[in-house]
């Protein structure tokens, strides 16, 4: 399986369904959330190529075939001060953009790239894009002029430091629930269909908080053994739980911040174009991140709109599992806009 190294002592694994039969292809860089890692998005590798689009999966670290973190690092997520949690999420968005630099490098990729996070992973999308000023010289050039979409896919309110509106509840953070139930539950919570309220009002006593759906059941049910091949149920407990933790919301909240809305964090990204979009069948606190960015944008009130906005009708968080076909139809015409 390939894995590419950024440094000695820095390695990702990757899915990759290999370069289309044309010279000008785009290419999709996906980076996975909590538990469920790169394997998420096999389900499109094969439906891309057709469409003159390569699809390159990375595991983050912590993940199967990737450099973990080491304990020290594991550490200062748990119990840091902000400024060394701080400067570990920079550090690993300063990663992220080196092994995207090495598999442009590395694989010949024509500077036609969309960065699409998803889940839990847009932290390390944001860590990255709030980072251009300390990447690299010949780095920050390489991408800031072929990186041409950042997409952010399902980024839950939590990855924002947003607190929870009344009556929110996430399994996740439990405090009733064993660490095993904690992840057990989430699962089953995450995967599940939604039906809310009026989300035209971003009212959020129109969420839906703790009663999905029964019919299509959560896809979590239908996997089965494949399950296995998706999910790495350590990884959560050794760093990413802690990200999310309401000690770190600061910290995530001035990420965001500075990612989307400092000027000149802006101006070094101005070649790439972004977007925010989600399943409007997903989980309450994705939709809620949806309002949260809508709002701040249209305070903004810049002449350039800063963040385009698409909702995914009859969608959960594991559409490109459930509707791989969909979910790769709605990516296409945003990485064609």
């Amino acid at each position: 399986m390939p894995t590419i190294a950024v440094r000695e002592d820095l390695q990702y694994f990757y899915l990759d369904n290999g370069a289309p039969d044309v010279p000008n292809y785009k290419t999709v860089i996906m980076i996975h959330g909590h538990t469920f890692h790169g394997a998420t998005f096999k389900r499109l590798l094969p439906l891309a190529a057709s469409r003159n689009i390569r699809i390159i999966a990375i595991n983050r670290r912590e993940y199967p075939g990737s450099t973990p973190l080491g304990q020290a690092e594991r550490d200062t997520l748990r119990s840091g001060s902000d400024e060394e949690r701080a400067n570990l999420l920079a550090n690993l968005g300063v990663d992220l953009a080196c092994l995207i630099d090495a598999l442009i490098k590395q694989l010949n990729l024509p500077r036609d790239i969309a960065i699409v996070a998803w889940s839990l992973g847009n932290v390390f999308l944001v860590s990255l894009l709030a980072s251009v000023d300390v990447l690299p010289t010949d780095v920050k050039k390489s991408l800031t002029t072929s990186v041409k979409h950042v997409i952010l896919w399902d980024p839950p309110s939590e990855s924002l430091g947003l607190p929870l509106p009344p009556g929110g509840y996430i399994p996740l953070y439990d405090a009733e629930l064993s660490p095993e139930e904690c992840l057990a539950k989430f699962g089953i919570w995450v995967a599940s269909y939604w039906k809310h309220g009026n989300l035209a009002s971003h009212d959020p006593s129109q969420l839906n908080y703790r009663t999905p759906e029964k019919e299509p059941p959560p896809t979590s049910e239908t996997l089965g053994e494949e399950l296995f091949a998706l999910a790495d149920l350590t990884a959560g407990e050794k760093s990413d739980t802690s990200i999310l933790q309401v000690h770190n919301h600061n910290v995530l909240s001035k990420l965001w911040g500075k990612a989307l809305f400092d000027a000149s964090v802006r101006e070094a990204w101005a070649g790439s174009k972004f977007t925010h979009f989600y399943g409007d069948a997903s989980t309450w606190n994705i939709i809620y991140t949806g309002w949260f960015l809508e709002d701040k944008v249209k305070s903004a009130a810049t002449e350039k709109l800063l963040v385009h906005f698409k909702v995914i009708k009859g969608a959960n968080h594991f559409v490109m599992w459930d509707n791989p076909e969909g979910a790769l139809n709605d990516l296409e015409a945003i990485i064609n806009t």
